[in-house]
């Protein structure tokens, strides 16, 4: 089993490329399942060459999860124990994932390694690919999201799971900090992190580019949230801070005073690594593919640049 001291001075583990006729894991870690969403997604893996596979629990019902946790982690170490499939495409978040967790057994899925894929809630699954299983996963859609996605999105899964590659370019704001950075890309949803720091999941920050996305926050909690990174040390041990989407953000009737930009650049004054908003990835129609543990190359100028490397 891979431990903590190993993945401070080890590479990710990086699962491999997708081919032709590939099998996709489906299961619901988190919320249920809308039928219609999930044939749509199913529709594409197939138009890609994939086949998706469900997980036995993937329909069933349990309040607002998908099945009780028993059943839903029944899924999870079946698709983590799973000896040929490539990848396991979560359908989507919410909450939940954190409730399955604890005693989940690694050992198969380190013999047959696969991407893990998701985004939101299923930060706590990337956490735990990263750090305990020390292998690469996917920031990425998900199948509740494909009818909405844009084409760009979904080509760059597609790209992500076949050639392993990202190559990105989108405007920044004036408040953006220039400069270059290098490094292994980490991160995921803004509360979830904060949620897994002093934990066994809190992932491994040192050297990394390390990108953040959020969804419905009141502005004073965004500013709470980024005061825990910086407390926790996160943002003295990487490289380089990615922002992308932080959806439907609200404010008190007396407002809280300090933008987005403002409360993060607080946090990160002293620091001389780049910083940079905008990345279109989040819960928003435009997601692009962010592959955590892929080292990567950040340039932040005139324009943003993100490249595998």
């Amino acid at each position: 089993m891979v431990t903590f001291i190993d993945n401070l001075v080890n590479e990710m583990l990086q699962p491999a490329k997708l081919k032709q006729a590939d099998e996709v894991l489906l299961i619901a870690p988190a919320r249920k399942v809308d039928l219609n969403a999930l044939k749509a997604a199913e529709l594409l893996l197939q138009q890609w060459g994939l086949k998706p596979v469900r997980g036995k629990s993937l329909l069933l019902e349990k309040g607002i999860f998908g099945g009780t946790d028993q059943e839903r982690k029944k899924d999870l170490q079946w698709a983590l124990d799973h000896p040929t499939a490539k990848a396991i495409w979560c359908y989507r978040g919410g909450y939940g994932t954190v409730r399955l967790l604890e005693d989940i057994n690694p050992t198969k899925f380190l013999k047959t390694p696969k991407w893990i894929i998701g985004f939101s809630d299923v930060t706590f699954l990337h956490c735990f690919s990263n750090i305990i299983l020390n292998t690469a996963s996917i920031h990425a859609t998900m199948p509740i999201n494909v009818r909405e996605n844009t084409v760009e999105s979904l080509s760059s899964l597609k790209s992500a799971l076949f050639d392993k590659q990202m190559d990105y370019q989108w405007e920044v704001s004036p408040s953006c900090k220039n400069g270059n950075a290098e490094g292994e890309l980490i991160g995921g949803n803004l509360a979830v992190l904060c949620a897994t720091l002093g934990t066994n999941y809190q992932p491994d920050f040192e050297g990394k580019i390390l990108f953040i996305e959020e969804i419905d926050e009141y502005l004073y909690a965004i500013d709470r949230l980024f005061w825990q990174l910086k407390f926790a040390g996160v943002f003295h041990h990487i490289k380089g801070l990615i922002i992308g989407h932080f959806s439907n953000l609200k404010d008190n009737d007396t407002s809280f005073g300090m933008t987005l930009e403002e409360i993060i650049l607080e946090k990160v004054k002293e620091f001389n690594y780049p910083v940079v908003f905008g990345f279109p990835a989040g819960h928003e129609n435009e997601n692009k593919t962010i592959i955590f543990g892929a080292k990567a190359r950040l340039e932040v100028n005139q324009t943003a640049t993100l490249k595998t490397l």
